[in-house]
């Protein structure tokens, strides 16, 4: 049978324990409080992150659907570099959950050219936008880089013409 003494000691460890552990989650200490005691936390992704990430899926997918649509329109516009791209771009950000139907492109080659920069050009504003949205440094890095490489897109794709 268990005494008294080690009955309220226990209670009180476990009280101690506890009050310390909801002080350094109230103060986002924790991570630390689990390095000193020898455990590898694994870092939560921010919400908002998540959230973002959700959204330039879908945008980084519809755009990799308009160059595809346009290589099969347009087999004669030398697309196979901007498709590569669009689609490491793609994989970065995650495969969207559902990508809108994207509208035919253009008949006439020039056009559909000069709307895919467009595409390329207002994805590269939204991702240097969504940069500066994101807590993450590691998404900012991605985003910031991704929105450098859109810009290029947008103005050598301008060559095809």
């Amino acid at each position: 049978m268990i005494s008294r003494r080690a009955l309220l000691g226990t209670g009180a460890a476990t009280a101690i324990t506890a009050a310390a552990l909801g002080g350094a989650a109230l103060t986002h200490r924790l991570d630390d409080l689990a390095r000193g005691v020898g455990i590898k936390p694994h870092p939560e992704p921010d919400p908002s992150d998540s959230k973002l990430l959700a959204r330039v899926a879908v945008d980084q997918n519809t755009l990799l659907a308009m160059v595809e649509a346009t290589a099969g329109a347009h087999s004669t516009l030398k697309l196979d570099r901007y498709l590569s791209i669009s689609t490491s771009h793609a994989k970065a950000v995650g495969v969207a959950a559902s990508v809108p139907d994207v509208a035919p492109p253009s008949a006439d080659p020039e056009t559909a050219v000069s709307d895919l920069s467009s595409a390329y050009a207002n994805a590269a504003r939204a991702r240097a936008a969504d940069a500066l949205e994101a807590a993450s440094p590691a998404l900012v890095r991605v985003l910031a880089s991704m929105s450098a490489g859109l810009y290029q897109c947008a103005d050598a794709i301008k060559d095809l013409r």
